[in-house]
């Protein structure tokens, strides 16, 4: 009987040891690829590895033996060592919520030396940081680091100051840790995504160098990228997405993307249009996500069927309500990873743009459309008005182009422009000494010498017929 129940025993402390070791594998990744669908949060991982890796967890023959059922042979948790023991169990089997319980009434029972106390307040803080309760896992690790300095702790206080913005503390404690460490290139591949997410991307982009020089990872390559691109090193980060596709990187799509958002930062809208444009070919997952961005860098750069084409398949889906939760990419580094996230889609310009090229293609009935969806969002864009009452006037609806060309003018957008086209609606509308006083302003203020050619000859014409007459 005794021989059943140590096999018994030895079978469940291997179920023990590979579930911990599951859980391991599945918070302690080693891919630093873009992930357009989101990232694990790297805090999480490095409180986990402290959990799962540490002698008194994994390496401790007490905890290999035990098993789900020797819990309840700890009847009475009247004392911290029991505490712990029954918080190792927890851990071992991810249960972080119980672990946090036991751990905390094993504090409270306490009685030792503050060093053995420091570690089980630093295990609080993994165990919060696990939960994200990231303030709570600040508290606690604060309180050990306050007794004794851990530098794995340090760095997951690191990922928590991130997640609660503090990208100063942040540092601090990752410089903390490269001051202490006996050899500070093995901390790079630890350290250099809080100087990445902290804005310290010249240094990010120094460690990454070395990283990729010293292990060959390509997945790298994306992240020095992306480093580069946010210090205006747009060539050096295309060459390392293309470093990085020659490599057989698996997302090139989102590479092209993340490009697309550096060129766009440094004003190069044509570049940055090729790129969006590439990433659709590439199978980006989330192609809608891109369309906001094609129609802006084809708006700017005067593509105005390519900004049209894209530009109203999102204009329907706005229009037909589909798409309430329309978004647009955001390319940051929020918790230390190259991150793909999705932000609210500014349907306002979306529409503006659109309608502006529907308006250079002499298309006024959608750009009209657009026009007024832009202004029914944001009815103070005057220029969105100004643009509408052009269209208007184009398209012989003279009554309705003066009421926009008024809101604009009142709104103090485009007065030379609005002036001449108002006039141009008054002379056709028979309202000869309005449509007067205001081709006399433009040749009297105005600073466009196209304008003042065609008012001067607009009103010799009026004053021509009104002499006839």
């Amino acid at each position: 009987m005794r021989r059943i129940v140590a096999v018994s025993r030895r079978v469940l402390a291997v179920i023990l040891v590979v579930a911990m070791l599951s859980s391991f594998l599945l918070y302690f990744r080693t891919d630093v690829t873009l992930n357009p669908k989101g990232m694990d949060n790297l805090g999480a991982r490095f409180a986990t590895q402290q959990l799962m890796s540490g002698e008194s967890y994994a390496g401790s023959s007490r905890l290999q033996r035990m098993s789900s059922y020797a819990l309840n042979l700890l009847s009475r948790l009247d004392n911290s060592a029991d505490c712990d023991r029954a918080a190792q169990i927890a851990i071992a089997q991810a249960n972080f919520v119980d672990a946090i319980t036991f751990t905390g009434k094993a504090i409270e029972l306490y009685e030792g030396d503050e060093k053995n106390l420091a570690a089980l307040n630093i295990r609080m803080g993994y165990l919060y940081t696990l939960l994200g309760q990231y303030r709570d896992a600040l508290k606690w690790l604060d309180k050990g680091l306050a007794v004794e300095e851990a530098p794995e702790a340090r760095l997951t206080r690191a990922q928590v100051r991130l997640n609660l913005g503090d990208p100063q503390g942040a540092l601090k404690d990752a410089e903390t840790c490269m001051n202490n460490a006996e050899d500070p290139e093995q901390m790079f591949s630890s350290v250099v995504n809080i100087y990445e997410a902290a804005g310290e991307y010249k240094t990010a982009a120094d460690y990454y160098s070395f990283l990729i020089d010293s292990t060959g990872e390509p997945d790298y390559l994306m992240n020095r990228a992306f480093c580069y691109s946010k210090l205006g090193k747009m060539r050096e980060a295309a060459n390392d997405c293309a470093a990085y596709t020659a490599a057989g990187g698996s997302e090139k799509a989102a590479a092209d993307v993340m490009l697309g958002c550096g060129w766009m930062r440094e004003g190069n809208y044509d570049i940055a249009g090729e790129c969006f444009g590439r990433a659709l070919e590439e199978g980006y997952p989330d192609p809608e996500a891109l369309y906001y961005y094609i129609v802006l860098c084809a708006y700017v750069t005067g593509e105005d069927a390519r900004a049209c084409e894209f530009g109203d398949r999102m204009v329907d889906r706005i229009r037909s309500g589909s798409q309430a939760g329309s978004a647009s990419i955001q390319m940051e580094d929020t918790t230390g990873r190259l991150n793909v996230s999705l932000v609210p889609l500014d349907e306002s310009s979306l529409c503006m743009m659109t309608g502006a090229s529907h308006m250079r293609m002499e298309q006024y009935n959608e750009a009209v459309e657009c026009l007024s969806m832009c202004m029914e969002r944001t009815p103070q864009n005057s220029f969105a008005v100004y643009l509408r009452g052009s269209c208007l006037l184009a398209m012989g609806r003279f009554d309705e182009a003066i009421v926009d060309f008024d809101a604009a003018l009142a709104a103090g957008e485009e007065e030379e422009k609005c002036r001449f086209g108002r006039a141009v609606c008054r002379s056709q509308l028979g309202d000869v000494a309005g449509a007067m006083d205001d081709f006399d302003w433009v040749m009297l203020n105005g600073t466009d010498d196209g304008l003042f050619l065609e008012s001067s000859k607009l009103m010799k014409d009026l004053m021509d017929s009104t002499s006839v007459s």
